[in-house]
């Protein structure tokens, strides 16, 4: 009953890049920029990229929500990687500018929305069509790069400082790193894991960061879904501020809400809910194809 995607090419530009560009070009770089560093560094150096792009492609060749979140990690890892690795050597020729030029490439398309919803919609079931929510406005500036800073700086850092015989600063980086990185893992996961499922009765709302329950939403009791008016009126933002098309679903009568409001769950009676997905326009479609009326 789905109806067609956005992401019809699917994950397969991003898996031909991952899989022959970027080890070729950053093998290339990464080669260059540590020629003069230690035996051992340079082998943790090799045997972590090695190890990235490996987790990298297994997310790619398997996609769920779970590979959203590690392949998310990853991308912009490599980035810092080649980078770093430029600045610290000092040498800027055409073998490290290509690193870094192919790793910002793989990020720009991990980021694309169409990515993410291709990921998503890998941990749905049977008739499922799963679809992304935009992250809220506030975790984008500053919480979410330093939770990924936490992980790569905590096990990258930790890593190379004790392969440098830097045991003093090493180990508790490490330490750190491998402490912070269950903390803050779970914490980007509850981002990949924010949205709409439309199922044979109608859609689900999951939503950790505003919903201490997922709400589904009856088809008989929609009484339209669409953009936002200009004349709002009273209704229950899910958004968080996030960035985008927010769309509007409206019930046929108030319906009870579990939400979270910092550390208490409180019960909100709502018969408009306002959200933000990541594609809008795809949204809207599978939910004409499913027999919602569109505002």
């Amino acid at each position: 009953m789905s109806g067609p995607s956005t992401s019809a090419v699917g994950l397969w530009p991003l898996r031909i890049l991952w899989l022959t560009a970027l080890p070729v070009l950053v093998g290339f770089g990464m080669s260059d920029a540590l020629a003069d560093r230690s035996n051992p560094v340079a082998l943790v150096s090799e045997v972590g990229l090695w190890a990235g792009w490996f987790a990298g492609l297994v997310t790619l060749l398997a996609p769920s929500t779970a590979s959203l979140t590690a392949l998310r990690l990853l991308a912009p890892s490599a980035l810092a990687s080649t980078l770093l690795a430029a600045v610290s050597s000092g040498i800027w020729n055409a073998a490290t500018v290509g690193a870094i030029s192919i790793t910002a490439v793989v990020l720009g398309l991990v980021l694309l929305p169409q990515t993410g919803d291709v990921m998503v919609n890998g941990s749905s079931y049977g008739p499922e069509r799963r679809m992304a929510l935009r992250p809220p406005a506030a975790l984008l500036l500053g919480p979410v790069q330093l939770a990924w800073l936490v992980v790569y700086g905590g096990l990258v850092g930790g890593s190379l400082l004790l392969a440098a015989k830097n045991y003093l600063l090493g180990v508790p980086v490490l330490a750190f790193g491998i402490a912070g990185t269950f903390f803050a893992v779970r914490s980007l996961h509850q981002l990949s894991r924010r949205w709409i499922v439309f199922v044979p009765a109608g859609f689900v709302i999951h939503d950790y960061f505003a919903l201490a329950e997922s709400l589904l939403i009856r088809r008989p009791d929609i009484a339209s879904l669409g953009p936002v008016p200009l004349d709002q009126g009273e209704l229950l933002d899910l958004s968080g501020g996030a960035q985008g098309l927010a769309l509007l679903v409206e019930f046929r009568e108030k319906t009870p809400m579990a939400l979270r409001a910092k550390k208490e769950i409180q019960t909100f009676p709502a018969q408009r809910v306002v959200f933000t997905p990541t594609l809008p326009g795809q949204l809207l479609h599978e939910a004409r194809v499913r027999g919602i009326t569109i505002a």
